[in-house]
């Protein structure tokens, strides 16, 4: 088995794996673990922003002349 040493992981940071660890009846390593695990297992969408908002329209309403406004708050 392989070891993981984690350096410099913030007080704050500790306390809500703790928490969590706690929580799911789990010690840190075992939580620490399936963290990394749920992490690791997330697919990543590498579309851009256009892509992901011309895809929200149906088929038949996409076109290449869309343009979307920023309005300013």
């Amino acid at each position: 088995m392989v070891d993981l040493l984690i350096r410099d992981v913030g007080a704050h940071l500790k306390r809500k794996l703790e928490t969590s660890a706690r929580k799911n009846n789990h010690s840190l390593s075992e939580e620490a673990k399936e963290i990394l695990q749920r992490a690791l297992a997330t697919e990543t969408d590498d579309r851009k922003l256009g892509t992901l908002m011309s895809q929200l329209l149906p088929p038949e309403d996409r076109s290449d002349d869309y343009v979307f406004e920023i309005r300013a708050m």
